[in-house]
């Protein structure tokens, strides 16, 4: 039944994260709501209504039949296009940012409810088409729906309008790089927490739970785990961060005591587990995806340095929310006691995994390597009054000088560079010294 749960669980993220989920809500939104009408269309109180509006109302069938057809005809053909919009930009984005891109373009609530309405608008046409009654019927045109079906398809006008300004402006890199920061500022902003001032117990000898099957370990489902432990007076650690991608067969998690397969089976119900990655998850992925645009810019095909520099800025802000970001590191019971220990990843981790492979790409060129060396100079200065991350700084520091003194030669480049540097060294505290390019 654990098993079950987590199935659906699953299955549910896997839904809620389609392109088809808001459709399909909104059409058959519109599905009820045409029989809401044809069940009071007729009743007195709106024949009443209707004598009142009648100037605004359909009174032949040829016209209400005319009617229809055309709406159901003209928004099939703006579905279409707009789905084909949706597609080049998939396409777009894929070829010249970067593939991960493209779960957070998919999940964009906006275009979906234009895709619904669209959707909605065609099957409640249809639904009033069917019930036009023959001509010898006490009641033949269902003349309020039709009037809800024109008010439809005016406002899909309109929203087809809105969908070509969005979806032009979504394919635009900068925007989308704005939009994937403000998400990962935001999933910072979830992760901080007071400051924790309990002792974590030592999980040296603790059970080991191995994973049952490979992915990107997304989401913890907090309240279940917690009630698990309470319930069986057991703590639990998580060995690695969430984000993490894992084989089968790794160790993840750190069990207080030895348990039975029943219990086991209920704590990894708790985890989720599957390949996406999407920046409402966690911030890491936020980074990862700033850094793959980057790179992606970089490359010989695509030869845009400009948006490898706004990257790089944009990744400076986060490092420095990063630097001061206190994070979790366990989940307490109703005394804040720790019972679930969890990782956060470090700040020299996300230098290492996003800024090495600009550095890589952009090493050949010097305004590039500027961009990188005063972001660094940037993160030295925020950290200039606590001095925690100097030894860090420090070396990737050097790691970029290193890869300037191997690829730029040219005198001006390096004297450029050379004063970058020199900027850098001031910030830097007493012991912690980088030489020039040169030498």
């Amino acid at each position: 039944m654990k098993k079950l749960r987590r199935v659906l669980y699953k299955v549910s993220l896997e839904i809620t994260n389609s392109i088809a989920f808001y459709p399909t809500l909104i059409a058959v939104g519109f599905l009820l709501f045409s029989f809401l009408v044809m069940s009071v269309e007729y009743e007195s109180f709106i024949l009443d209504f209707k004598e009142d509006i009648r100037i605004l109302l359909v009174h032949g069938v040829d016209n209400a039949r005319l009617i229809l057809g055309t709406a159901v005809g003209s928004i099939i053909s703006l579905m279409v296009f707009s789905f084909s919009m949706v597609m080049v930009v998939l396409n777009r984005a894929s070829s010249t940012l970067s593939p991960r891109v493209i779960p957070g373009l998919i999940t964009n609530k906006a275009h979906q409810v234009v895709l619904g309405v669209y959707l909605g608008t065609i099957i409640y046409s249809l639904i009033l088409t069917i019930n036009i009654q023959s001509p010898d019927a006490k009641y033949r045109i269902p003349a309020l729906g039709i009037l809800f079906s024109m008010i439809f398809v005016i406002s899909c006008l309109g929203l087809f309008v809105y969908f070509i300004h969005s979806i032009s402006r979504s394919i635009q890199v900068d925007n989308i790089l704005d939009s994937i920061y403000r998400q990962t500022e935001e999933q910072m902003e979830l992760a901080e927490v007071e400051d924790e001032t309990k002792e974590l117990p030592d999980t040296e000898n603790w059970y080991t739970l191995y994973t049952k099957r490979a992915g990107y370990l997304k989401q913890m489902k907090e309240d279940s785990l917690l009630k698990i432990c309470k319930k069986h007076d057991i703590k639990v650690e998580v060995m690695e961060q969430s984000g993490f991608f894992m084989v089968k067969g790794f160790p993840f998690l750190k069990i207080s005591k030895e348990i039975n397969e029943e219990l086991e089976e209920d704590i990894r119900s708790c985890f989720i587990f599957y390949a996406e990655e999407h920046v409402t998850d966690h911030y890491l992925f936020g980074f990862k995806q700033i850094s793959e645009i980057a790179v992606k810019a970089l490359s010989p095909g695509i030869n845009d340095p400009g948006t490898a520099i706004k990257a790089i800025d944009l990744l400076s802000i986060l490092y420095i929310r990063k630097m001061r970001l206190k994070e979790r590191e366990y989940l307490g019971d109703s005394d804040g006691n720790p019972v679930i220990m969890v990782q956060s990843v470090t700040l020299e981790e996300l230098l290492y995994f996003n800024l090495t492979p600009i550095r890589e790409y952009g090493k050949m060129d010097a305004t590039v390597m500027l961009n990188i060396l005063e972001s660094l100079k940037n993160l030295a200065y925020a950290d200039r009054e606590h001095l925690v991350h100097q030894e860090v700084l420090e070396k990737y520091v050097k790691s970029m000088v290193e890869s300037c003194r191997k690829h730029i030669h040219n005198d001006l480049d390096v004297e450029s560079l050379n004063k970058m540097i020199d900027k850098i060294n001031n910030l830097l505290s007493d012991g912690y010294h980088v030489q020039h390019i040169d030498g």
